[in-house]
This record gives structure tokens, C-alpha cells and sequence, in this order.
């Protein structure tokens, strides 16, 4: 196969499997990018901008969610594959929050790989292109509407200059309309005059944007030879009628010198010649970029010369006229002159009209987008773009109405679109032809023959609308794939939790055997009593009833211990959310460890309010929170114990609920060892624990934390090392 034109960054620490996808990498991805560890992944990233990261996960300095979550500060849409040997979930949950686009477990099998990339080259690929193709349209539009601007512009500077002649108020004003709309620092005329027997051009004019040194009164620039060594090579160029245009700094010397010690980047300067006689010439300065002037700048601009040109022509042919009244003779004379210039005038103005149509027509026949006069809905004028996108010859589109070339169901919008019923924003409307292509109508009203009419700009956008549908399919089924991801993490979350809840029930096992052996132990000293009166003395029926309901009361204490634990082990996971006392919900979870904590000489401290405080939630799963934090505290007062004198040391843990206005807030603390406080931050993630291996999976916090969060609730700790550690539950009364 071909390889894939991208650029990839490949994050692995390994050296060894790093040289193995190397080189397999290589020869699919045309860039490859490789980095030892997150750090340098980070750095490639900001150096190289590849369109695809492929990285590890643990790795020294600097791991790949780490670096991950680096980049995403900087670029939110990067393409990035984590590729990792560890499948845990709190990897993959991680991942996804990270917004990565695939999780692969190594070893990964190459073909995988290569259809995983694949399938991410080509929606990089399409993205670029879609990119592309905005990106020129853009172009191609402002380069149209700058166009537009200039002509405009030079129309206005015709008519100031036919009102009121050339002079310098006149030629103020036009600079300062064209500056602006050429999109220049400055603007500026040389005139061409005689000092002492010596031709020189001189600056007259300028005008210069905001922030930019004017030049008007620099002493360089006046009487200025032009065969002097600075000005030479631009003399013999513009008396061949030819424009300077380029950056001053690929110049030759002096030139480059003077040009860019006035801060000039780039620079295009147009001959002006009166009476075909080189009169001066016109500069346009950019101090701020290196400007590439298209061709249509270009052609405008020359045309503001060749106004300046018939401006300053026609403004010395009013002074000679004024001397003309001395004499009938001198007034004929001047007359005889006078039609001679209106007729090279007219001829002059007839050539710029028929160049002026020409470029009008190359313009017509030669855009990128179909151009279509509209006349009470009837097809009137169309350029050869539109007989392109509709597949017909122009014979078979003129004279035909408009609506007759969109598939039917959008023939009403058609009509409402040019009758003004349409309630869209903008002016553009998007409709299908009969030939399947898509396109893009832009109208705009005008006046042709003395009668209304709508002159169209048509584009074709079927591939943009075939990139837009393949996009949205690609959505679909992310967010398919997504949502199956989640339903998956939901489940193992599920397991999790029950696997605490199973942990928490083998941890209180003795505890449970000591509550249901006393009420049996009762139980069998009652029967005894019984069998023993019976041999004695005979059993009369007052205390045999007695004796009896003790021993019932006994069954059905033990019969309570059985369904609570039955009760809070099962899978919770679809049970509903219901009214529960969270006074009762500590008393349950201490019924089934107090004798426990008794029994290991542990000091139980608990204080509640004489009356209910109830909330909305489950009160199996809240159970669970407290008796896993009150296991918790049991280790850290043992393990205390263990390293101080038990004599010197009272072990205590104490139980606190308190009901606020909002809040019911539960505290469970002890005095056990303590927590480093660069760990307080840690103590609820996954797995995270202070407790050795074979004493604790790290769960318990955590699935507590989850716990109390779907309550709508939060839990929080403080601990200093060595004193005292308290858990805060807080939970939202029922409203």
C-alpha cells in the first residue's frame, strides 16, 4: 500500500519495541516523529505539530496522560492513540476523559495498527482538504470584494478629479480614499521636474496610516537625479512603462539601503505618464508585511495611474485655456486645439472602455462560479460555469424558468427565495439540481433594461456536502462507540462496588457470628430451663408462654441479622433511590462491627440527634461508605498500637451526625496514625493505599467516593500525622 501522507509522533520509552514500530511505521506514514518518554513527546509536539500522536502510557520524566493532558492545553482537537500493555480501567477511563481517539493493548497486532491509522489518516486527510477548499473560497471571495473596493474607489477618484481638477487638495483626497482600500502603510507622487539644466523627481504628496513615519519632509527625497546611482535601474525601467514592484531587501545597493531605512517590506511603484510623456510616478509602501500583490491589485492600481495621468493632462489644458483670451486668433487657435483633445480624449476613453470590457469579460467567462442573470424567473444571460454545473448546453438552460432545474421538493424554496418569503438569515440558499449536484445560490438584485432583475453567483458544493454527510456519519458512530464504552465502565464500576461490599462482609464475619451465637446461645439455655422444669416440677402454662416468647425474640433477632446482611451484599445496582434515616443506616452499619471494635479494646464514641434526619438515596450503598471508613480507622488505631506502648494509648474512634439547614453531615474520625498531607489528594483515587498489599486493595475510598457523590453529596478529610484523621460526609436533606 501506499503510505500514508501524514505526520505521526511516536512516544515510547522502550528502546527496543521503539525500533520495532519504527520501522514499521516507517513504512506506512510518509513523517515519522519518535520521542523516549513524555517529555520529549511534549517537546517533539510543540516543535513538529504532527497530525498524529501514537504514545505510551508509563514512561520515566514525564508519563503519556500526562503529556497528554499538556497538549490538550495547547490544541483541544489533537488526533492522539494511547498504546499501552496495561488494560486497566482507570487507563482507559483516563484516556477517554483525555479525549483520545483509540486505546490499543500491546502487543498490537500490525494489520490492527495499520487499519487504526488508517482510518485516522483519512479523517485528517478529509479535514484538510474541507480546510483547503474553505481556505481558497475565502481567498478567492476577498480577493473579489478587494477587487470591487478599488474600482469602486477609482470611480470616486475620477469624479474628484473631474469636479474639481488636479491640485493638491484633489490629490490629497485620493490618496487618502485609495490608502485605506489598497490595504497600505503609504502612499505617495514623484513628480518629474527640471533643476538647474538636471531632470529630478521629488515626493509632493503622501498619505500614511495610522502608527507609520511619514516622509513627506525628508530631504533625501526631493531632487532626486534620475540617472543618479540610486535611481537609475527605476528611471529605465518606468520610462519602458514598466511598474517596480518586489521587497526592498532583495533590491540592489544603494536602493535597498534608502527603502528599508524607511521600514518599507514590500513596495509597488507605477510610472505616470501625461501625454505619453513620463510625468512621475505613484508608490504604494507596505511597512508591516511581506506583500505579494496579485494581479488584480496590480491592474487596478495601474488604472489609478493612467486617471492621474488624464487628471493632470486635463488640469494643464485649463491653464493653457485661461491664456487664451487674449485674441479671437489665440481663441480659435485654442478651440482648434481644444476639439483636436476631446476627440484623443474620446478615443482614449473608448480604448479604456473596450479594455475595460475585456477584463469585465475574461472575468465573466473565466469564474470559478456560475454567473446567472434572472428576469421574471426566466433564465436570461448565464457564463459557461453555469452550463458546466448543470450539464446543459446553454440552448437548453436560456430562456428556461429557473425552478425547473431543482429536484421538486425544493422548488418551493426556490420560489419563496426570490419572492422574499424565504426566513433565512443570510442571502444564500443551498439546493439539489436534477443532475444530483449541489450548489450554492448568492443573489442580489438589480436593474437590466429598465426592468427588476437578479443577477446569481452559483457554486458548486457537492464535494463540501458529501464531506459534510461522511462527517456526520463519522459522529454517529463515535458517539455509538463512546456510549458502549461507558455502559462497559459503568459495569465494571458495578463489580467493583460489589467486590468492596463482599470484602467488607468477610472482614465483619466474626463480628456476625458473635451477634447470632448469643441469641442462640439464649435459645439453647432457654430450652434447657424448660426440660429441666419438666422433670422437676412440671412446667405450668404461664411459664411455659413466657419462656417461649424469649425464645422467639431471640429467632427473630437472629432472623434481622441475617436478611440485613442478605440485604446489603446484594447487587444494588437497579435499586431505587428512597427516603431513608441516616440515624438508622449507623446504627445497622454499627450493629454488625461493634462487637469487633469492642473486642479489641477500640473506644466507640457516637452522638446523634434524638430526632430522624432523613434523606433522599440508598441506604445499603451509604452503609457501605461508613462501614468501609469505619474499617479504615480500625487499621489506623491498630497499627498505632502496634507502635507505642498499649498501655500509654487509648484507642478510639468516634461517630458524629449533625443536621444542618441544607446538609446532613456525617463525621467519623479517629485517633489512630494519621495521613501525610501530600497524600490527602490521593486518598480517593483507584487502587491508591497506605495499607500493605495483602491488607487493602485501595477500593474502598474510592467506590465511597463515588457512592456519595451519586447521592449528590461530598466527602472530604482531615489529618494530621500521628493524631487524628476525620472522614466529612455531606449529604442534601430532602427537600
Amino acid at each position: 500500500m501506499n503510505k500514508l501522507d501524514i505526520s505521526l509522533l511516536l512516544v515510547e520509552d522502550d528502546t527496543v519495541i521503539r525500533n520495532i514500530y519504527k520501522q514499521i511505521l516507517n513504512k506506512y506514514i510518509t513523517t515519522l516523529y519518535v520521542a523516549g518518554n513524555g517529555e520529549e513527546g511534549y517537546s517533539s509536539y510543540l516543535d513538529n505539530k504532527p497530525d498524529l500522536i501514537l504514545t505510551d502510557i508509563k514512561m520515566p520524566i514525564m508519563n503519556g496522560l500526562d503529556m497528554v493532558k499538556k497538549i490538550r492545553q495547547n490544541d483541544k482537537g489533537m488526533r492522539i492513540i494511547i498504546m499501552s500493555a496495561y488494560s486497566e480501567s482507570r487507563y482507559f477511563i483516563k484516556a477517554i476523559e483525555s479525549g483520545v481517539k483509540g486505546f490499543l493493548i500491546k502487543p498490537v497486532d500490525t494489520q490492527h495498527l495499520v487499519n487504526v491509522l488508517t482510518e485516522q489518516a483519512g479523517d485528517i486527510l478529509l479535514e484538510k482538504r474541507l480546510q483547503e477548499e474553505e481556505n481558497k473560497r475565502r481567498a478567492a471571495e476577498k480577493e473579489r470584494d478587494k477587487g470591487d473596493e478599488i474600482l469602486r474607489a477609482l470611480l470616486e477618484s475620477m469624479a474628484k478629479f473631474f469636479n474639481s481638477g488636479f491640485n493638491e487638495d484633489t490629490v490629497q483626497d485620493v490618496l487618502k480614499l485609495i490608502g485605506p482600500i489598497a490595504e497600505v502603510s503609504r502612499t505617495y507622487i514623484f513628480r518629474l521636474h527640471e533643476t538647474n539644466g538636471e531632470k529630478v523627481l521629488s515626493q509632493i504628496s503622501e498619505w500614511v496610516n495610522n502608527g507609520i513615519e511619514k516622509q513627506i519632509d525628508n530631504e533625501e527625497l526631493k531632487e532626486i537625479p534620475i540617472f543618479s546611482e540610486e535611481l537609475k535601474s527605476w528611471s529605465e525601467k518606468m520610462l519602458k512603462h514598466e511598474n517596480i514592484i518586489g521587497f526592498p531587501k532583495d533590491f540592489d545597493e544603494p536602493i535597498s539601503s534608502i527603502l528599508l531605512e524607511q521600514d518599507i517590506k514590500s513596495i509597488l511603484a507605477i510610472p505616470i505618464y501625461v501625454k505619453n510623456e513620463w510625468w512621475g510616478f505613484i508608490g504604494f509602501d507596505d511597512c508591516t508585511k511581506y506583500r505579494h500583490w496579485t494581479e488584480a491589485e496590480t491592474n487596478a492600481l495601474d488604472m489609478l495611474a493612467f486617471i492621474l495621468g488624464g487628471a493632470i493632462y486635463r488640469s494643464e489644458v485649463e491653464r493653457e485655456m485661461t491664456k487664451m483670451n487674449t485674441s479671437l486668433e489665440e481663441r480659435v487657435w485654442h478651440r482648434t486645439k481644444e476639439l483636436e483633445q476631446e476627440v484623443a480624449e474620446r478615443t482614449i476613453a473608448e480604448s479604456l472602455l473596450k479594455d475595460s470590457e475585456e477584463k469585465y469579460r475574461h472575468i465573466y467567462e473565466n469564474a470559478n462560479d456560475g454567473i446567472l442573470l434572472l428576469i421574471n424567473s426566466k433564465i436570461s444571460l448565464i457564463n459557461p460555469k453555469i452550463s458546466e454545473i448543470i450539464q446543459l448546453l446553454p440552448k437548453d438552460i436560456i430562456g428556461s424558468e429557473f425552478c425547473t432545474l431543482f429536484e421538486p421538493k425544493y422548488r418551493n424554496d426556490i420560489h419563496n427565495y426570490f419572492s422574499g418569503k424565504h426566513s433565512m438569515v443570510s442571502n444564500e440558499l443551498q439546493a439539489q439540481l436534477l443532475n444530483k449536484r449541489w450548489i450554492e445560490i448568492k443573489s442580489t438584485t438589480i436593474e437590466w433594461d429598465k426592468q427588476p432583475a437578479h443577477l446569481l453567483f452559483i457554486s458548486d458544493i457537492t464535494k463540501r456536502k458529501k464531506a459534510e454527510n461522511d462527517l456526520n456519519s463519522l459522529n454517529k458512530n463515535l458517539e455509538l462507540r463512546i456510549n458502549e464504552e461507558v455502559r462497559r465502565v459503568n459495569i465494571q464500576q458495578q463489580l467493583l462496588v460489589q467486590k468492596s461490599k463482599i470484602e467488607s462482609i468477610g472482614e465483619l464475619s466474626a463480628g456476625l457470628a458473635h451477634e447470632i451465637n448469643q441469641p442462640l446461645g439464649g435459645i439453647s439455655m432457654g430450652l434447657e430451663n424448660i426440660l429441666y422444669n419438666i422433670v422437676e416440677d412440671g412446667v405450668d402454662k404461664d411459664y411455659l408462654r413466657k419462656k417461649i416468647g424469649l425464645l422467639f425474640n431471640d429467632i427473630d433477632r437472629i432472623h434481622k441479622i441475617i436478611e440485613h446482611v442478605r440485604l446489603f451484599s446484594r447487587d444494588q445496582e437497579k435499586s431505587t433511590t428512597e427516603l431513608v434515616s441516616v440515624n438508622d443506616v449507623i446504627k445497622n452499619a454499627l450493629s454488625l462491627v461493634t462487637k469487633q471494635l469492642l473486642g479489641k479494646n477500640i473506644e466507640l464514641v457516637v452522638t446523634l440527634p434524638e430526632f430522624h434526619v432523613e434523606i433522599i438515596g440508598n441506604q445499603y450503598r451509604l452503609e457501605q461508605v461508613l462501614l468501609n471508613t469505619i474499617s479504615n480507622s480500625r487499621f489506623a488505631v491498630n497499627e498505632k498500637e502496634k507502635q507505642l506502648m498499649p498501655e500509654s494509648y487509648s484507642k478510639r474512634i468516634s461517630i458524629d451526625l449533625v443536621k444542618t439547614s441544607t446538609n446532613a453531615i456525617i463525621s467519623i474520625a479517629d485517633n489512630g496514625l494519621g495521613i501525610e498531607q501530600d497524600m490527602l489528594d490521593k486518598i480517593f483515587e483507584p487502587f491508591f493505599t497506605t495499607k500493605s498489599e495483602e491488607k487493602g486493595t485501595g477500593l474502598g475510598l474510592s467506590i465511597s467516593y463515588g457512592i456519595i457523590s451519586e447521592m449528590n453529596g461530598t466527602i472530604g478529610v482531615e489529618s494530621e500525622v500521628g493524631k487524628f484523621t476525620k472522614i466529612i460526609i455531606k449529604l442534601p436533606l430532602k427537600v
